[in-house]
């Protein structure tokens, strides 16, 4: 268990448990797109990005099958790290795998978490509203990427680029429209967050309100004026997520 220890002038020490927050990256995305939080939040909880395998950091590592197995794997690291209080961030593909992470924790009968934040993405069970791009040829899809905005088109002149842009986002969308569960075994008691963007058509207010229905406990929305990527680039993110945070760990 991770603490951080103040000694005091005798032999006694004040022991206080450091709060986490977990934060899981988008479809083709890696923990470094969380690099800038661990400063930005760092008065209120230590930001653990957490990364998939076949991408960044574990780029050699083969890709998880489905997302059952990416959370298992993100259930087994928060498991070593056995921290005392935390808070799981997912956005986008990472808000379905927080949900099952949350859901593989309390089957282990772990500590929960304060709180599950979900964002830019619809609820499991409405994915089938999202356009399934992942059976496409390969430059269909690197189409469509550029066309989300998720891909920078002068980094696809570079073919060698393209080749593994293509690998780790075909397969994490592959995942994520394939995926299919009882839908009333995903509820959580941990209180839901849902946060969307206003001009994110993956992720609109009718269909986030749905996240509802995964949590026995509290469940909060959000909108903010912003499109699919507003929690790296929306101005009034940082300062209202500060707020949440500090209401989740009280």
């Amino acid at each position: 268990m991770v603490k951080n220890c103040i000694e005091n002038s005798g032999s006694e020490r004040l022991i206080m448990s450091k709060v986490k927050m977990y934060c899981l990256p988008y479809a083709g995305g890696s923990a470094v797109a969380y690099s800038d939080w661990a400063d930005r939040y760092k008065s209120l909880v230590e930001v653990v990005p957490l990364e998939y395998n076949g991408h960044g950091t574990l780029f050699c590592e083969p890709f998880y099958k489905d997302a059952f197995e990416a959370a298992e794997d993100m259930c087994e690291r928060i498991c070593k790290d056995a921290p005392d209080k935390y808070i799981i961030y997912g956005h986008s593909m990472g808000s379905l795998i927080a949900l099952l992470t949350a859901v593989k924790l309390a089957g282990r009968n772990n500590v929960q978490p304060a709180a599950v934040i979900v964002g830019g993405t619809r609820p499991p069970h409405l994915s089938y509203k999202d356009e399934r791009i992942s059976d496409l040829p390969k430059d269909k899809f690197i189409e469509k990427l550029v066309e989300f905005g998720q891909t920078d088109p002068e980094l696809l002149e570079d073919p060698e680029f393209t080749d593994i842009i293509y690998d780790i986002m075909s397969n994490d969308t592959r995942i994520c429209e394939n995926f299919e569960a009882d839908w009333d075994s995903l509820k959580i008691n941990a209180p839901i967050l849902a946060i969307t963007g206003s001009q994110d058509d993956e992720a609109p207010l009718e269909d986030m309100k749905e996240w509802q229905r995964y949590t026995n406990g509290l469940f909060q929305i959000k909108v903010f004026d912003a499109g699919h990527f507003f929690a790296f680039e929306c101005d009034q993110f940082p300062g209202y997520l500060q707020e949440k945070i500090a209401e989740f760990i009280k």
